[in-house]
């Protein structure tokens, strides 16, 4: 990136005594490990809350906040209403109905009095609401729990106040009204599980006793409880049954209409089929052992009584998304927990899978090659027949594949191989079906911890010794070397034993990791090169979360934490609410001399803002030396989008492009280095980007 104060002063004719500068871009991310002399300019020796910015520069992160499927915070917009004939003062939080229209909304301040009385029934002025639905309509009445308090006089507009210190009153105002709205997951404990299928989000939380598990689905009206369904297990099957159609008992006189018909094992041809019925609507009690039927012809012998689902508690969920069918209709949701058997979901049914296993509780799950793949405990890979994530009988094609480790996960690598984690192996598997599958070791030394696992380019993931790729184990064997994380070698080894979740983010090329404490590592790469990694510390728990695409296609990120509550990352300025505290401290820079004392003068920070940015600088001479004099924080208070930065206590200046701003700050101090630590707190900026700096300074003397 070129700089034009470097470029000039590089161009001058000053002496070699004389006002140097020097650019350095901000990249790289932390540097923990290098030598302090080795550590480039621009590296950092300790971030919190930015990210590597792909296409150059820091990043402050974005926020998050908490969902239900109602008006997100950040979306929530407000709107001034004018009314005419009103006759009482109506305060913030009012509930507000239009007579005709029903249309609704809440008052985020105290109605604006502009003009007439209350008491003569001549008020008129405007109200500030939020949570709008419907539409007012003009010379309707309007009511407060049906009483009619004023009259609509003019169409609503939307963002509409009078004055820009008012207008983001109203908007924060609106922003926190949303937020207040948006309720927990109901129940007790951790969220098990959030999952994002057709546009919908899913979360999994413990019963408010702990007593069973619960599916819960956002809606417009917050978290619905997602009723799981009835199944019947039948045996000696003769005939398929068409979903819709009533299947009877023949003795007990029961019926149920047919929702998902389930083969485990056997044939109708053969006269064996086993499997079970998911039924709805259900009239009177099967009994064991009698005839179903269709239509007074018998298809099936029952086995059992019928079940209600009820999930097992405090599992750990995990999900895929997967096409057996090939239809359109046919894209269904799979999972498991350690605790209940797998489980297929279309948005309306809930399917049990049973495996036959004796303790039938799969701990991870993928799909491949049109087989359902599932872990058990000791090493245990079991897939079902081809296209029939049901039938688990190797007559059909399901399999079991023994690994001799606990399974940590799976991950399909882009040449179409499914990869298999061990704990400490790693396998590949080639092939297509039962019938040529090949299982080959890929490394006996490095394999994965659970839930770490994420594909980019390449497929990354944590182990004991650091954060890697497959690529790199393959290329260098010896995982020390592989490690992406060498320079943040001692936040991994003090993180040891405590990650929990991570995530892939594919709009910013990133691998996610989160910690049992809250915190978490932000890797960004670029051109399937690691940019650097920098921590974060969001203040909640990241228990579980998912990457997925709206309707529209763009990426959304939901997390599930301690507290009840599902969040939206990467959504909005704030977390959930509360202002964001980041960080940078640059790495000490010798400027080229690392024995010579030089004056520090100026620094330029390039930066893009969108808005009004407010951060505080303060340089750090001689690796912060204690001998050297005490340096004084300076606040800059950034118009983003073009205007002045103004600094408390020191000369005003301003600054013309929009895109890219350099601006400078006169410094004072002598050092053999020089850092630079750099705070930003804030709860509704928007995140600003910190692309490069250059500093002016001039030699001294050589310390002897």
């Amino acid at each position: 990136m070129t700089n034009i104060y470097a470029d000039l002063v590089q161009r001058s004719s000053f002496p070699s005594s004389s006002v140097r500068a020097k650019y350095f871009p901000m990249q790289g991310g932390e540097n923990l490990t290098d030598a302090a002399l080795s550590i480039p300019p621009g590296n950092i020796i300790f971030g919190k809350n930015y990210e590597v910015y792909a296409e150059g520069g820091y990043r402050r992160i974005d926020g998050f906040e908490r969902f239900d499927g109602r008006t997100k915070p950040s979306e929530s917009p407000y709107y001034i209403l004018d009314f005419k004939s009103g006759t009482v003062t109506l305060t913030d939080t009012t509930v507000i109905t239009g007579a005709t229209s029903g249309a609704t909304a809440e008052l985020i301040a105290d109605a604006v009095l502009e003009s007439g009385t209350y008491a003569g029934n001549d008020a008129q002025g405007y109200y500030a609401v939020a949570l709008l639905s419907g539409t007012f309509q003009v010379d309707e009445n309007i009511q407060v729990s049906s009483a009619t308090k004023s009259v609509v006089k003019a169409v609503i507009v939307e963002a509409g106040a009078d004055t820009d210190a008012l207008n983001v009153t109203y908007e924060r105002a609106a922003e926190e009204r949303a937020r207040g709205d948006i309720a927990v997951v109901p129940g007790s404990g951790d969220i098990l599980g959030v999952w994002v299928y057709n546009g919908i989000v899913y979360a999994f939380r413990n019963n408010a006793g702990g007593t069973a598990t619960a599916m819960y689905k956002s809606s417009s009206t917050g978290w619905t409880l997602v009723d799981l369904g009835k199944y019947k297990k039948f045996h000696s099957g003769v005939a398929t049954v068409a979903e819709g159609a009533t299947v009877t008992g023949a003795t007990s006189g029961a019926t149920g209409v047919m929702r998902r018909e389930v083969v485990r094992t056997g044939s109708f041809g053969s006269a064996n089929a086993e499997g079970l019925y998911v039924l709805t609507g259900v009239s009177g009690t099967f009994q064991n052992s009698e005839n179903l039927q269709v239509s007074s012809s018998t298809v099936s012998v029952s086995d059992g009584t019928l079940v209600t689902t009820a999930l097992t508690p405090s599992g750990r969920y995990e999900f895929t998304n997967y096409n057996f069918g090939g239809s359109s209709t046919t894209n269904r949701m799979y999972g498991c927990d350690g605790k209940n058997t797998a489980f297929e979901f279309d948005g309306t049914y809930w399917v049990p899978i049973f495996t036959g296993m004796t303790a039938d509780t799969p701990v991870h799950i993928t799909a491949h090659k049109k087989h359902l793949f599932l872990s058990f405990v000791k090493g245990s890979v079991q897939h079902s027949s081809t296209g029939t994530p049901y039938t688990w009988s190797i007559v059909t094609g399901a399999n079991e594949i023994g690994t001799g480790d606990e399974v940590t996960g799976f991950q399909v690598l882009p040449s179409d191989v499914l990869a298999i984690f061990n704990r400490n192996r790693t396998y590949m598997l080639y092939g297509t079906s039962l019938a040529d599958w090949n299982l080959k070791t890929f490394s006996n030394e490095t394999g994965a911890i659970e839930y770490t696992i994420q594909r980019l380019a390449n497929v990354i993931y944590l182990d004991d010794r650091g954060i890697t790729d497959l690529n790199a184990v393959q290329a260098f064997g010896d995982f020390a070397a592989a490690a992406l994380s060498k320079k943040i070698k001692p936040v991994i080894d003090s993180k040891k034993g405590t990650a929990i979740s991570s995530v892939r983010v594919r709009t910013k090329d990133q691998y996610r990791i989160f910690f049992s404490d809250g915190s978490g590592l932000y890797g960004t790469f670029s051109g399937g090169r690691l940019s650097g990694f920098i921590r974060i510390d969001l203040g909640k728990v990241v228990k579980t979360i998912c990457s997925a695409e709206d309707s529209g296609g763009d990426e959304v990120l939901f997390f599930g934490s301690t507290d009840g509550y599902v969040y939206q990352m990467d959504k909005g300025n704030s977390f959930d609410g509360t202002a964001v505290e980041a960080m940078l401290r640059t790495s000490y820079y010798h400027y080229d001399t690392p024995t010579r004392d030089k004056r520090f003068r100026k620094v330029h920070f390039e930066l893009t803002a969108d808005t009004d940015v407010s951060l505080a600088f303060t340089p750090d001479y001689s690796y912060a030396d204690p001998e050297t004099p005490a340096h004084q924080e300076k606040t800059l208070s950034i118009t983003g989008g073009g205007g002045y930065w103004n600094i408390n206590n020191w000369n005003s200046f301003n600054w013309t492009q929009a895109t890219v701003s350099t601006s400078e700050v006169n410094i004072d101090g002598i050092g053999t280095n020089m850092g630079i630590l750099i705070l930003s707190e804030a709860t509704y900026e928007k995140p600003h980007i910190l692309q490069g700096v250059t500093v002016h300074y001039s030699p001294r003397r050589t310390r002897r």
